[in-house]
């Protein structure tokens, strides 16, 4: 058996059925037992927008790290908020009919406790340095929270470093070249923009990240707007039957939707989850690695900041979905780059709007996921491998529009996915830890980092 077959059946567990409902019990474990949502569920609400958005212009809370709270969310963010959020969102209706919406809200709602988690985990296990900065994620809180099983911190760090390379550059770098070069950019030229400005963001460490994404996370959502504004504008007499068109499909797509395209529950169920889970990268750890660099003096602050991260992707979602459902255009079928051209054609800016929203998409997440990798492969090699990582991930942003390294891409689209399995895992081993911090903030007890 060769290594691409070999990588082909992995690539089928870990983005399977069976994987996607071990993330939905995982965060509905978290949801329920540790974080206890369902115990006070207003003041939780209450609680998280005085957390985030109500406290955004404070600066900092507390030691450790060299960004804000806010700052930390928008590297997140910026990862987060990809092309899965508008190209994939139109596959998952494609393939699941309507109702796919309903069990993509679903594995948003317990992925929420899964982010919660990460982010607490995260700033409770970073490691602070002599000149204030830090480092956390997954790899910290695998291998300093679960010491007897440390080797899932390296597992996990291994998988992050090299998936970075592939999902977080090559496959981006290809979406925005993808994007641009039909407008009349050169190949070249684009994959010149691509790996100059990557390397100067990467070279001034997560504080020039963190500038870049205050600057690109806003701009996504206003290309967004812009994108998908008018549309629900010429939609909107057919929104709320979009709306309830998801409800009636979300347990017998059959019986609402009359058989059409073969619709079934599981395939509803399926591709939902699988968007709800994978869109917004709950479950991956990938996001725990920004917010782990916040200053902030407890850690279950950043956790609320966690949920508000999600819930902005949720709406990202929610808002193309219902579009793509109230335009009809779900009904012809095809591929979703090819639904995304019909999609737009009704657009005042046509194509050119969904082309520059796509790339500004692809190059944020670019960024963030070129530090997510650095970080792993830092907690890996010492500190001496960072500026070789920069570099080589630099070289790869200027091959990704040019095309190839097929082969090497889907290895680290396994390797993407592969991430889940240790931070799973130790999120379950580690949930009572979560637990533990969030009574202890509902009572106001001081944080005690632990040694």
């Amino acid at each position: 058996m060769d290594i691409l077959t070999l990588n082909e059946y992995l690539n089928r567990a870990v983005y399977g059925f069976p994987m996607k409902l071990v993330f939905l019990l995982v965060g509905a474990y978290l949801v329920i037992f540790q974080i206890r949502w369902f115990s006070a569920p207003l003041r939780m609400v209450r609680v998280s927008f005085s957390e985030t958005l109500g406290a955004i212009r404070e600066r900092a809370f507390g030691f450790g790290g060299q960004i804000t709270p806010f700052q930390a969310t928008m590297v997140a963010l910026s990862a987060t908020l990809g092309t899965g959020h508008l190209l994939g969102m139109l596959a998952a209706v494609l393939l699941g009919g309507p109702g796919a919406v309903f069990w993509m809200w679903v594995g948003y709602f317990f992925g929420t406790g899964t982010k919660f988690a990460e982010a607490t985990l995260a700033v409770h296990y970073r490691r602070r340095f002599a000149d204030g900065s830090v480092s956390g994620g997954p790899m910290y809180y695998l291998s300093r929270g679960l010491p007897k099983l440390r080797f899932l911190g390296h597992l996990f760090a291994l998988f992050a470093a090299v998936a970075a390379f592939g999902i977080g550059n090559l496959s981006q770098a290809g979406a925005v070249g993808g994007a641009l070069v039909p407008l009349g950019a050169p190949p070249a030229l684009v994959g010149l923009f691509l790996a100059l400005l990557v390397g100067v963001v990467l070279g001034g460490g997560i504080v020039r990240v963190a500038r870049f994404a205050q600057v690109v996370v806003p701009l996504k959502l206003l290309l967004f707007l812009l994108a998908v504004g008018p549309l629900l504008f010429l939609y909107g007499g057919r929104l709320l039957e979009a709306l309830a068109l998801v409800f009636r499909a979300a347990f017998s797509p059959e019986a609402a939707l009359g058989g059409a395209a073969g619709y079934s529950l599981y395939a509803a169920i399926n591709a939902g989850l699988g968007r709800g889970i994978f869109a917004n990268e709950a479950g991956l750890g990938s996001a725990a690695i920004a917010h782990a660099q916040a200053q902030v003096d407890h850690p279950v602050r950043q956790g609320f900041w966690g949920v508000t991260e999600m819930f902005i992707s949720f709406l990202v979602t929610s808002l193309t979905a219902l579009t793509f459902i109230a335009s009809g255009l779900w009904q012809k079928g095809g591929s979703a780059a090819e639904a995304a051209q019909a999609l737009f054609q009704a657009h005042p800016l046509g194509g050119v709007v969904l082309a520059l929203t796509v790339a500004v998409f692809a190059l944020g997440t670019m960024v963030s996921w070129g530090f997510y990798g650095e970080e792993a492969a830092a907690f890996l090699f010492g500190e001496g491998v960072r500026w070789p990582y920069r570099l080589a991930f630099a070289t790869l942003a200027f091959v990704g529009p040019l095309g190839g390294l097929e082969a090497f891409l889907a290895v680290s689209d396994t390797l993407n996915g592969l991430m889940a399995l240790p931070n799973l895992l130790g999120l379950v081993l580690l949930g009572g830890v979560v637990g533990r911090l969030v009574y202890g903030f509902f009572r106001g007890e001081p944080w005690v980092p632990p040694r």
